[in-house]
């Protein structure tokens, strides 16, 4: 029986069900959601989940795998090992191929997708429009290429395109006409809630110690801009969004990982990793004109969050290595900073008078978690695997608002929280060139909010 996994890949099935908060882990979407549920347990792993600098040094066949992702619900899913992962897919599809080449050498590239697009759009025997949704997306990506240059280093890109706010999701990007022939109204609303993340990342390999450096920007669009003519005037302005957490802004990130090699027993190493981002709010209020004023409004306002992590994975082989078990418990601590609210406006060119002078905002996130999963192959072509994991912590905000003399009101909030998944699957294993796994995951132990799926890889050269 092949060995439980030693991958860290704990994390990112625990938070794919439990989240701390709503604003926790916004967006992005997890390539290789089955392996993920496998790895669980500890189970055989695909291929398709190592194109990534930091696992691509384990692949040597070339490969292709293609899977498919669903929901009974739209769940929430979270993150993992201090990365930001995403929203569950429904009706998801993903695929990736791998390619070894000469000298050591590999490229690997890895996709999911969700498709989710509609339109509704109604025009009358005049040319009037008044239902004009021309095209709404709400698809979300993930995408990833990655080379190995030898067996030290090895670099990814990965782009992801989602919605922001997973805890409420809206639209991503929604085209609205509107056209009145009798007042002489045809003008075009363009709603953003999108979010873009380009991350490049380097790994470095000596023995079995892993140093992974990824670098990524963020970029978050909340904004809704109007194009046209309204009542015979020329009208190009857009309201731009100023809530806590969904303003638009660009994020730098910087999130370093080390895999510390440290067998003691049944543990098998120590992961560890640090995370700090800064950002910049900016384009706030209403910018343009409208039917009959000129707006400008400003806002430069900084956020950054920091964090670190730690994980302790362990395994033991029972049974006469037919039975495998697995556990990885899991540190970390996440402080996020915004300061926002005071906006400068000008009104016909006129300044007005500063009615908000801002806020300050922070939210720590404390929080434990301990993932078990176990794993019985009783023959050689089958693998049966389930688990749970369990999730415990805390969520502090303290949100001071400010008035014209520079006193500030202090609001503060506190609230624990825990919750539990479960997970189960099954495998079979043809040689060592085929693979087909099924899988399911449940949050706080629910059917009515399940996530599913099934794969398969084939192996070759």
């Amino acid at each position: 029986m092949k060995k439980v996994s030693k991958k860290t890949k704990f994390l990112a099935v625990v938070l794919g069900s439990l989240m701390i908060s709503s604003s926790a882990f916004a967006v992005d979407l997890t390539i290789d959601n089955s392996a993920v549920k496998r790895a669980t347990a500890g189970q055989f792993s695909t291929d398709s989940d190592k194109v990534k600098a930091k696992d691509i040094f384990d692949l040597e066949r070339s490969f292709f795998s293609a899977g498919y992702l669903g929901q009974t619900s739209r769940a929430i899913n979270g993150g993992g090992n201090g990365t930001a992962t995403a929203a569950g897919l429904d009706n998801g599809v993903q695929g990736a191929f791998g390619v070894a080449l000469p000298g050591g050498m590999y490229l690997g590239f890895a996709a999911a997708y969700n498709l989710q697009d509609t339109a509704n759009y109604t025009a009358d025997k005049d040319g009037n429009i008044n239902n004009g949704n021309k095209w709404t997306v709400n698809s979300t990506g993930n995408f990833i290429l990655a080379f190995r240059i030898n067996e030290m280093v090895a670099l990814h890109y990965n782009l992801k395109i989602g919605n922001p706010n997973m805890a409420n999701p809206t639209v991503t990007y929604k085209i609205d006409h509107t056209v009145n022939k009798t007042s002489q109204t045809d003008y075009k609303t363009y709603t953003h809630n999108a979010y873009w993340n380009h991350e490049i990342a380097a790994a470095i390999k000596f023995g079995e110690h892993k140093l992974t450096v990824p670098i990524s920007v963020d970029i978050y669009a909340n904004n809704v801009k109007t194009k046209g003519k309204q009542n015979n005037v020329d009208v190009n302005y857009a309201e731009y969004g100023n809530n806590q957490g969904l303003e638009d802004y660009v994020k730098l990130n910087l999130n370093p990982e080390f895999f510390l090699s440290l067998p003691m027993g049944p543990m098998t190493g120590i992961n560890m990793g640090v995370k700090f981002g800064v950002g910049l709010n900016n384009n706030v209020g209403r910018n343009g004109k409208d039917l009959t004023t000129e707006y400008k409004a400003t806002q430069k306002a900084l956020r950054m969050n920091v964090g670190a992590w730690a994980s302790f994975p362990m395994e033991w082989s029972l049974a006469n290595d037919q039975v495998s078990l697995a556990m990885e418990p899991q540190i970390n601590l996440d402080f996020n900073v915004n300061n926002f609210g005071k906006m400068e406006q000008s009104i016909a060119g006129a300044a007005q008078t500063v009615t908000d002078y801002g806020r300050d905002y922070l939210n720590i996130n404390p929080y434990v978690e301990l993932p078990i999963g176990t794993l019985w192959r009783p023959v050689e072509w089958y693998e049966l695997r389930f688990g749970t994991a369990l999730l415990l912590g805390a969520d502090i905000t303290i949100n001071q608002s400010k008035d014209a003399s520079g006193k500030t009101d202090k609001n503060t909030t506190y609230e624990t929280m825990s919750g539990i998944a479960g997970f189960f699957g099954m495998g079979f294993i043809v040689g060592e060139d085929f693979n087909i796994d099924l899988f399911a995951e449940v949050g706080t132990l629910s059917f009515i909010n399940m996530n599913f799926g099934g794969q398969l890889t084939y192996r070759f050269n």
